[in-house]
């Protein structure tokens, strides 16, 4: 199941992500399918607060959790995932501006891996959340590289949403399904 969970800064959207993909993970262990829980990070420790911000979340989360911090290659990760896993990336926002302005990504090619990501859950029928944080709202910024990762941002949203089974969007912790059921 592709699931992809978007909301603005500080919406609630990881808490609920990660509820929703502990949830499915239960759920196998319930039905003995013994696979693993995944936390995939894309964002890179920049300074003191993100050290401890990443401390946080992973005490929050639990040892149930693998983490892989990856900030680029998400392929590679996925590509040895198995059937009963469930994975959550958070998040895509990061992952396509280390992209785009590390690696010098195009659209097409940030549309390539991230089709290649779903491919390889619809395939491997692992669970894959992906979280987005919902930044086109408001007056256009009028900065051509802001616009340029905004757009690209948002025809990967339509991309991810076409072929997602779920689409949730939270807002002050607040989910509302634009696609599927719970």
């Amino acid at each position: 199941m592709i699931i992809f969970i978007s909301g603005g800064a500080r919406s609630g959207k990881s808490h609920f992500s990660e509820q929703t993909a502990l949830s499915l993970y239960n759920q196998g262990n319930e039905e003995n399918q013994r696979g693993c829980l995944y936390y995939i990070a894309t964002a890179k420790t920049s300074d003191e607060e993100m050290v401890e911000r990443i401390q946080i979340h992973q005490q929050d989360r639990g040892k149930e959790w693998k983490t892989v911090e990856e900030s680029f290659d998400l392929e590679r990760i996925l590509s040895t995932c198995k059937k009963e896993d469930v994975i959550l990336i958070d998040c895509l926002t990061i992952w396509l501006s280390n992209v785009m302005f590390e690696r010098d990504y195009s659209l097409k090619k940030a549309e390539m891996a991230v089709n290649c990501w779903l491919s390889l859950a619809r395939e491997g029928q692992f669970h894959l959340l992906i979280v987005s944080n919902d930044v086109n709202a408001g007056i256009p910024f009028p900065d051509k590289a802001v616009l340029t990762y905004i757009y690209s941002l948002q025809r990967l949203h339509q991309t991810i949403v076409e072929q997602s089974e779920l689409v949730v969007e939270v807002q002050a912790g607040i989910p509302t399904y634009w696609k599927g059921e719970r």
